[in-house]
């Protein structure tokens, strides 16, 4: 029977295509490159984690002045920094390279954001002393910074590496990236050029795109950062006028009879029971917001970290030992 030999071998033929189709196949996936500039220095792990500490003395030893006010101005500067350099970077992008700055920058700016107009919103010591306006102006710049990361996020894009370029074989048989390849890229000594990097800092390599922490990734929490701080200029301001309102308010009670008189226009409400009803809203809406923003920046400060160590963002950075030297 001649039809049996032919559907068999039909048969065969497309279960070895389903199986095909199944198994993972290195080789029909793509390799992605970018052409970079490594980490630098001025985002290296010690610098980090002299911020990680600035912060937690920050809240820990708020009741501390001289505690408070040594580690309030390093917590304060290093994110203030990180985002004019996220400014600069925006505005000096260079096209076919990536600065992995932009992930320092934004890993201090995140942070530096939810961390820090958060503890002077509830905190009373921070807020009621002169220093809340350089806070709001502080937390305006770092919204620019976050804006101009968000948009420099936006722009990269990687590059697929040939087929049959030496990383993509190595990386298709053993999973690794050969980081002597270009696959194909113009990128070394004779350009691109930037003129943040010159100098002993113009170091540029071919690596295989981050992916603890991907563009895509980088730029919706970039985006997302934004959100918190606009909210915070915000609260801080109407709190602000608040503060301000409470002031005159308890002058023209004095003169009138104190804050147990009826609102006019109420059910016999006081401004005294309005004042307590409002201040247990804000400490119910407190026991939201403080869990939510330390989960969120936890797990900034955990992904950011893992991102740092890994192998693509790791290469060819400043080691904590040889901070300062020439390469």
């Amino acid at each position: 029977m001649p039809a049996i030999p032919a559907t068999a071998g039909l048969l065969d033929s497309i279960v070895q295509r389903s199986l095909d189709g199944a198994l993972p196949n290195a080789t029909n996936a793509t390799l992605e490159v970018v052409c970079a500039w490594p980490v630098s220095g001025q985002y290296g792990p010690g610098t980090r984690v002299l911020y990680y500490a600035s912060i937690a003395a920050c809240i820990v030893a708020r009741k501390q002045d001289w505690i408070r006010n040594a580690c309030l101005a390093a917590a304060l500067l290093f994110p203030a920094v990180a985002a004019l350099h996220g400014i600069v970077l925006a505005s000096l992008h260079r096209s076919g390279a990536v600065d992995m700055d932009v992930y320092g920058a934004f890993q201090l700016c995140a942070i530096g954001v939810l961390t820090a107009p958060l503890t002077v919103f509830e905190s009373t010591t921070y807020f009621m002393s002169t220093g809340r306006n350089i806070i709001f102006l502080w937390t305006i710049l770092l919204l620019a910074g976050l804006v101009g990361l968000t948009v420099e996020f936006l722009r990269l894009s990687p590059t697929s590496c040939p087929p049959d370029d030496p990383a993509s074989l190595f990386w298709a048989t053993s999973g690794m990236f050969y980081y002597n390849s270009t696959c194909g890229m113009t990128c070394d000594a004779s350009g691109p050029f930037s003129p943040l990097r010159q100098g002993a800092a113009n170091n540029i390599y071919v690596i295989p795109t981050p992916h603890v922490l991907t563009f895509n990734a980088a730029t919706l929490l970039a985006a997302a950062c934004c959100i918190p701080a606009i909210l915070c200029l915000v609260s801080t301001w109407i709190k602000v006028l608040e503060s301000n309102w409470e002031i005159f308010a308890r002058k023209r009670q004095s003169s009138d009879g104190g804050d147990e008189q009826p609102i006019s226009g109420t059910n016999g409400a006081t401004p005294k029971q309005m004042s307590d009803i409002a201040k247990t809203v804000r400490a119910w809406l407190g026991c939201l917001e403080i869990p939510i923003i330390t989960a969120a920046v936890l797990a900034i400060m955990i992904k950011g970290e893992m991102n740092f160590f890994s192998g693509p963002v790791e290469y060819q950075t400043e080691p904590i030992q040889s901070i300062g030297e020439s390469p």
